[in-house]
């Protein structure tokens, strides 16, 4: 873990913890470098304040007439969808719909291609779903117009100008450092590495930059400075201003208001208003960053743990301002964000676990027809293609260019079950005892169906 705490364009706090892996025991310092998750989202829309600021964009701009390709599945909504409206998760599209196919091995482009697939599940501007899609949709826009790459952008307009010389929205630089954080499931105090880092190439914009401590701490300054940064303005500070106002409300009573700026929550609660975002990979990553205007002060965590480094880096920071605000720490925010996080991960509770899972097949259960049966390719257009084949222990199943596989056993007749999530595979046939179709239930998700039919 890494943590710094800056005040009035001053370091006030800085420390690191723990190792970059357990093997090696090599220590945590202040140029490891973390993946950022989340708080990428931030870099985007300082990135496309960069050329809000310079005039060759504007917060308003049509998506579309930029990006053509851009398309949703109600046309009015693609004719009028904006920049700011992509940046501030107010379109319509279904909470974190996309990042499947990103697991499954579908790139940036074919992934924005399916995003006319994707039937909407709120109203346009009314309404708040989490999208990690439209984060992207909107770079990838600013891209265009830009007339270069989304990583050669972000580098041109932030890292470079604000001297973040280790930091990068392109996974293969944060893989092949040598001194990067590599990432493990912490729970109940026990650590296991991932076996594979964990690739966001595809929703960079909203998830795949990696930076440093000492990168962040000048990405706080920058932020905390009206976009200047040592004396030399890297972001226009209106353009800048914009990011961290409420765009889109999402709770308003007599005490609280809180809403989503253009990448960062912003929070009104007890008399101060904080500007902040997270990032969490349930591979093992989890940062915060908190800004806190009005004192010139911020802080941010880094962590190679989840959902340990979750729990950790929230109690930090909420003890941290606590201290600071009351001059002493107000609740046991570990126990408590640790009981909202378990709560979180119980099958079908939120999105860390939608499926709600099978119960123990039926006594009487049916057999399986022979497996050669339910053979074949099946297709829709948002997931794409899947393969069915005969396995050791009942079926494989292949979906996505990965070709991710998951092996299905006998439950019930023409159903079967997938072990990892829990979740029924449903199979139909025709009157002719021909196969038609399958329905895979993990990916019954909103906005779009897990049935496919067969090709």
């Amino acid at each position: 873990m890494a943590v710094a705490i800056i005040q009035n364009d001053t370091v006030v706090y800085e420390k690191c913890f723990g190792v970059i892996n357990l093997t090696t025991q090599e220590p945590v310092n202040a140029d490891t470098r973390f993946q950022l998750a989340s708080i990428s989202k931030s870099f985007t829309t300082a990135t496309i304040a960069s050329m809000v600021g310079t005039g060759d964009l504007a917060w308003d701009d049509s998506a579309v007439e930029i990006n053509p390709d851009l398309q949703f599945s109600d046309p009015w909504i693609t004719e009028h969808v904006t920049i700011r409206d992509l940046l501030s998760h107010r379109t319509g599209l279904p909470e974190y719909a996309g990042d499947e196919l990103a697991e499954f091995g579908y790139n940036r482009s074919e992934t924005l291609f399916k995003l006319r697939y994707l039937a909407l599940t709120g109203a346009f501007r009314s309404s708040y779903a989490y999208s990690n899609l439209g984060i992207t949709a909107a770079a990838e826009t600013a891209a265009i117009k830009a007339g270069i790459p989304w990583d050669e952008l972000i580098s041109e307009r932030i890292f470079i100008p604000a001297g973040m010389t280790n930091s990068s929205a392109v996974f293969s630089d944060f893989a092949e450092a040598e001194n990067h954080a590599d990432t493990y499931v912490v729970t109940n105090g026990v650590a296991e590495q991932t076996a594979v880092l964990f690739n966001d190439d595809a929703n960079s914009p909203a998830g795949g930059v990696s930076s440093t401590l000492n990168d962040m701490i000048r990405y706080l300054r920058l932020q905390l400075n009206d976009g200047n940064l040592d004396g030399v303005q890297v972001i226009d500070a209106s353009a800048l201003s914009e990011t961290h106002k409420a765009q889109n409300i999402l709770l308003s009573d007599y005490t609280t208001i809180s809403a989503y700026g253009l990448g960062w929550d912003v929070v009104s609660a007890d008399g101060r208003v904080r500007v902040e975002h997270g990032g969490d990979f349930t591979s093992g990553v989890s940062t915060l960053i908190t800004l806190y205007p009005a004192e010139g002060m911020g802080i941010v965590v880094l962590t190679n743990g989840f959902p340990g480094g979750h729990v950790l880096k929230k109690a930090v920071v909420r003890g941290w301002e606590d201290m600071y605000f009351t001059g002493s720490v107000q609740n046991d925010w570990y126990a408590e964000i640790e009981e909202e996080i378990n709560a979180a991960m119980e099958p079908g509770s939120s999105v860390l676990s939608p499926y709600s899972t099978l119960p123990e097949a039926p006594e009487n259960a049916s057999s399986p027809r022979d497996l050669v049966n339910y053979c074949g390719s099946y297709y829709q257009d948002y997931y794409g293609t899947i393969t069915v084949e005969e396995g050791d222990s009942g079926l494989n199943l292949y979906l996505g260019p990965a070709e991710m596989q998951y092996v299905l056993t006998p439950y019930d007749g023409d159903a079967f079950y997938e072990p990892t999530t829990g979740t029924g595979v449903y199979f139909t046939f025709d009157s002719d005892e021909n196969v038609q179709s399958v329905n895979i239930t993990m990916l019954d998700l909103p906005g779009r169906t897990g049935v496919f039919t067969l090709i």
